[in-house]
């Protein structure tokens, strides 16, 4: 039996909570820094080698969802309800018959003080509102009084609200639902079956002296099908918007085009393309027109391959493929103002603009993570503002009173104030 104790006091000590609680701080940290949920590749060609491997072997790669992350989770709740289950009774016992004028009588004070003659105007002075008389074992007229006696919650609390936040954390990590829209101001896309629709109102790059990108800002507006509700509001890298218990995230951009295809000299379609999409040849069963790359300042290396000499639109050019019955009949770079001709169809990409990924989120649990965020913070206010303390006085034969007082948390700043305000008191 006495091991069984053992592994109870080490399984539901704070300090192995607290060993736990760093380990996955910085598994945490860890996911928020590595790109989660990409295949493998993606490691294998961002990080060193060595890296890669200790990503993909720890299973950084989706750290929320990893078994050892879930393990450990599951051990800290367990630790920390754990604590809060054997403190709950003596916490309860404390409130009800912790606090008596027979007890602190027979222990005595963390303090004792000079004799005052005003007990009552002390009492008051140092907060207590309410006092009882008594006598001691001596039969000497004793008063008593106590105040914040909930301060002795506070640490239990805040457990419980730690415990409440990595549940809410946990459950929404692993039922979270991701979507991802992307489209040019103008457009309006449904959210996946979700009953919403997402119109990007508009959509801009701020770009430093030195042209590179200093942010990217979406202009947003998500409407309910059901109701006809809109809210509309903006979202930029690192600064993400809330709107209907979603989080809209500005993930990523790139660049669109125009496709006009000409038959005999009319339009036959236009199609607004992104880098990567394709589209079909409406008469033409089989021709398809994959829109590959845009290069905003078109220039050729020394290999000839194409690139971009800076993100600016100085000599646009577009990269495509063509295909028919999913062959490919060529690629090439089509420059502002070319053409492609096949048969009898013309073919011109224009008008190229950026377009923004947003990353949609929606975490069920993101209100029970809420509320045991505000349970820690009332839990750290009741700790540190409403601090447990006694204090009594004991009548001595000459009339006067001895002072003493104590208070587990703050002892010292207590028994100044009680210094104080007695101080004061003989002053006056």
């Amino acid at each position: 039996m006495n091991w069984i104790k053992k592994v109870g006091r080490v399984l539901f000590s704070m300090k192995t909570a607290l060993v736990i609680l760093v380990v996955l701080a910085l598994v945490c940290t860890a996911g928020s820094v590595i790109p989660q949920k990409e295949i493998a590749a993606f490691y294998e060609n961002n990080y060193p080698e060595k890296a890669a491997q200790l990503i993909l072997l720890l299973g950084l790669d989706d750290v929320f969802h990893v078994t050892w992350f879930v393990v450990l989770a599951v051990f800290l709740c367990v630790n920390l309800l754990g604590c809060n289950i054997v403190r709950f009774p003596s916490l309860v016992k404390r409130m009800r018959s912790g606090y008596t004028p027979e007890k602190v009588l027979k222990t005595g004070g963390a303090f004792e003080l000079t004799q005052t003659r005003e007990p009552e105007a002390l009492f008051k002075a140092c907060g207590f509102s309410k006092w009882q008389e008594t006598k001691n074992e001596q039969g000497a007229k004793a008063l008593y009084a106590v105040k914040n006696k909930v301060g002795i919650w506070g640490a239990w609390l805040c457990h419980l609200g730690m415990l409440i936040v990595i549940v809410g954390f946990s459950l929404g990590q692993m039922k979270q639902i991701e979507y991802a829209v992307y489209g040019v101001p103008g457009q309006t896309k449904a959210i996946d079956e979700t009953g919403y629709e997402l119109t990007i109102d508009d959509f801009v790059i701020g770009l430093r002296e030195d042209d590179t990108v200093d942010q990217y800002t979406a202009t947003i507006t998500v409407k309910d099908t059901a109701t006809g509700e809109e809210q509309s509001g903006q979202t930029s890298v690192n600064h993400p918007l809330s709107l209907y218990g979603m989080r809209f995230y500005q993930n990523s951009t790139g660049w669109a085009a125009t496709a006009r295809i000409y038959k005999d000299k009319e339009l036959l379609q236009e199609n607004l393309l992104c880098a990567g999409e394709y589209t079909y040849i409406e008469d033409k069963e089989g021709l398809a027109l994959t829109f590959s790359a845009f290069y905003p300042d078109y220039v050729e290396d020394e290999a000839g391959m194409p690139r971009s000499a800076s993100s600016r639109l100085n000599n646009p050019a577009y990269l495509y493929r063509l295909y028919f019955n999913n062959q490919m009949l060529g690629m090439n770079v089509l420059k502002e103002g070319e053409v492609i001709t096949v048969d009898d169809y013309v073919i011109t990409l224009s008008e190229p603009q950026q377009y923004t990924l947003i990353q949609i989120k929606r975490d069920p649990f993101t209100w029970l993570a809420a509320i045991g965020a505000i349970l820690m913070m009332a839990a750290l206010m009741i700790a540190f503002y409403l601090r447990t303390a006694e204090l009594w006085m004991v009548q001595q034969e000459n009339g006067a009173w001895m002072v003493c007082g104590r208070s587990r948390k703050g002892g010292v700043e207590f028994e100044e104030r009680i210094r104080s305000e007695q101080d004061k008191l003989m002053k006056n």
